[in-house]
């Protein structure tokens, strides 16, 4: 019975991680929910959707009825946008059958098409390194395009460096001229987390023994070099990450592995000793031998980021957690 129509102004905004959230907690809830995108590049076999859909089915709202994406037939780079009159007519009666079925209806449309006449939620994802005045000329930009059919601005991925320009000056400067911003959420770590599997593959490693579950996760590396701290004070800082180092230093890669690292990733090709191997197969850390020395790898890894994506439970959870505290009203801002 109510639509709500998400768009963003870029891919990977944070969208689909909204999507998700709103879906899964109104399912919990009692309602029956639909998660529906119009558009895709992969229609049959779109990752957002494969994500969604079984989440929402564990949490009592089975899809079936909520029809697949059309193929995305042009570029939504640049304002303005709008469907061809054959996809609009589809979508509009795809949205009519769902509206009659559901409780509720997540729309996660492609960036900045919609042809919603219902309301629309921006998701506005801070472009890297662009000052607080860039940053609200943009936003006020996309909403003069939504309109009427504007009913809430979220701010996502805020540099931790201007936490206090953009979450707070900049949202309350936005609202006195009347936009209905509901908050700004901070960038975090844990939504730039990369599995184990996608470390392996991405760097052509192998692993000493399979993984007990390759889809853990890390969400940082660490040199494991010649340091003046000790090791505790330098590798136990941080709870979910990999370290980096050489397959002839045992002593690195023990001191990390007593400080709960997930991953050690052993450069040069050699393998470890035997009671590398022990000990790790008893703290279930994952061992992954790669060609290269250390210090190639290190640099290999800022292509990694572009493989990070939201479909994973943790993070959804971890989205879920960032809207609570951070939006004013929680998720339940948004809900109707």
């Amino acid at each position: 019975m109510a639509i709500i129509n998400l768009v963003s102004n870029q891919p990977g905004a944070g969208k689909t991680c909204l999507a998700g959230a709103l879906a899964v907690k109104s399912s919990q809830m009692g309602r029956r929910v639909a998660y529906y995108k119009p558009l895709s590049v992969t229609p049959e076999a779109d990752g957002d959707v494969g994500f969604l859909a079984p989440l929402l089915v564990e949490s009592g709202s089975p899809q079936e009825g909520v029809p697949p994406p059309l193929s995305q037939p042009v570029s939504f780079d640049d304002l303005p946008t709008s469907l061809s009159d054959a996809h609009a007519d589809q979508v509009e009666a795809n949205l009519s059958s769902l509206e009659s079925t559901f409780d509720l209806t997540i729309v996660d449309w492609e960036a900045q098409a919609t042809s919603a006449k219902s309301q629309v939620v921006l998701v506005f994802g801070c472009p890297a390194g662009a000052p607080p005045a860039t940053v609200s000329s943009a936003v006020k930009e996309r909403a003069v395009h939504l309109g009427d059919s504007l009913a809430g601005v979220v701010i996502n991925n805020v540099p931790r460096h201007r936490e206090r320009e953009l979450m707070v000056d900049m949202v309350a400067d936005l609202r006195e001229q009347g936009l209905p911003v509901l908050g700004a959420i901070p960038e975090d770590r844990q939504m730039l987390a990369l599995t184990l599997r996608q470390v392996a593959e991405f760097l052509g490693g192998e692993w000493i023994e399979d993984p007990s579950d390759p889809d853990r996760w890390v969400d940082r590396f660490l040199i494991g070099g010649n340091i003046l701290d000790s090791g505790p004070n330098y590798l136990g800082r941080f709870p979910y990450q990999a370290v980096i180092t050489r397959a002839a230093r045992p002593d690195i890669q023990m001191a990390s592995l007593m400080c709960n690292t997930r991953l050690l990733v052993l450069t040069e090709g050699e393998e470890p000793t035997e009671y590398i191997r022990v000990e790790a197969q008893k703290r279930d850390a994952a061992l992954l031998v790669v060609p290269g020395n250390t210090l190639e790898t290190a640099e290999s890894l800022g292509a990694l980021v572009d493989m990070a994506h939201p479909c994973s439970r943790h993070k959804l959870a971890r989205f879920t957690e960032l809207a609570e505290k951070h939006l004013d009203g929680g998720l339940g801002a948004i809900l109707p």
